[in-house]
């Protein structure tokens, strides 16, 4: 399978295809696009930009940044299956103030009935990334200029203002922008499905463009992510039988795209198996993606049938996923 070059070209091909999710973020502040199958989409395709728009949210990307496409495999807790990640990363830059900012009328918005709302930085997202609020509600205008210079985050008053009047989130990076125009859910309440945004304070903390389980090369930072469709996973996150078709197509992005450890951790998987090594005196990944990497491939041909496998996951593949989460913060 021949992939296109450019990476705006990448883009166009799954921005076609609504079983494909996507989202612009850093860590612990994260916008998400998301459009079902049978959903209304208007479809823009001009020249110097994409755009999506669903009366739920928006997401639009331009030509012009220098995209590097990066593709790896993700380790599920589940103890048998994995996803699939596509990032197109840019060199990050060091973090502006991370504080509420006025950023004046949206004149960029991708609907043309919110280019009069007023646009503010809530100081949260981190190298190249910004998370943003826009809204025509004057009480929350009047909050947000009042709390400029100050933390979004424990500012009960901006956030009581943000709760009532219900602004769209918008995710601004140099790959474009994703917009959110669906309710913000209560604290304690479960995000919608479709397009929506995670704001999680212990994470934005640490001010980093992604979290430990990413494999982004040190010096880069995701400006755009795609979520692929997943060979063993619904939309909605649901689990189902094992897409063998979807994880084949997949399979030329990792090799075009993905890391060259990754490359060659996968490599010395399938030798060492192919060589019928006994798993115990293998030479095992020493580093945490190495590790990850390894049991991707071990369950990959699990479930293909290859009994060979079986003592290498007793030994390797039993263990916790070593992954970050929340509760590392």
């Amino acid at each position: 399978m021949s992939l296109p070059q450019d990476p705006f070209d990448l883009i166009a091909a799954f921005l076609d295809d609504p079983a494909h999710g996507w989202s612009i973020g850093s860590f612990g502040a994260i916008g998400e696009f998301i459009r079902d199958p049978e959903e209304q989409v208007e479809m823009t395709r001009a020249p110097d930009r994409l755009e999506a728009c669903t009366a739920r949210g928006a997401i639009r990307i331009e030509r012009g940044a220098a995209l590097t496409p990066i593709a790896w495999d993700s380790l599920s807790p589940d103890g048998e299956s994995w996803g699939h990640s596509l990032a197109f990363c840019v060199p990050r830059e060091t973090s502006g103030p991370r504080v509420i900012g006025d950023m004046g009328i949206d004149e960029e918005a991708i609907r043309a009935t919110d280019r009069g709302d007023r646009l503010f930085d809530l100081g949260v997202g981190s190298g190249v990334v910004t998370m943003c609020l826009r809204t025509k509600d004057a009480g929350l205008i009047a909050a947000m200029e009042a709390a400029q210079g100050q933390s979004v985050l424990g500012n009960g008053a901006v956030m009581g203002q943000v709760l009532r009047a219900q602004p769209h989130r918008v995710q601004l990076s140099p790959a474009g922008r994703v917009e959110v125009f669906q309710p913000i859910p209560p604290p304690d309440g479960k995000s919608p499905d479709g397009p929506h945004t995670h704001l999680l304070p212990k994470l934005i903390a640490k001010d980093r463009g992604h979290s430990a389980n990413v494999p982004i090369p040190e010096g880069w930072q995701s400006a755009l992510n795609v979520h692929p469709a997943s060979p063993w996973r619904t939309s909605l996150g649901e689990r189902k039988p094992f897409d063998a078709a979807l994880d084949r197509a997949f399979a030329p992005y990792l090799e075009q795209f993905g890391l060259d450890d990754d490359h060659r951790t996968a490599r010395m998987v399938h030798a060492a198996i192919e060589a019928n090594a006994a798993p115990e005196f293998a030479d095992w990944p020493a580093s945490r993606r190495g590790r990850i990497k390894a049991r991707i491939e071990l369950r990959r041909r699990a479930v293909q049938g290859d009994r060979r496998v079986v003592p290498w996951r007793v030994l390797y593949d039993r263990a916790e996923a070593e992954l970050e989460g929340e509760e590392d913060a």
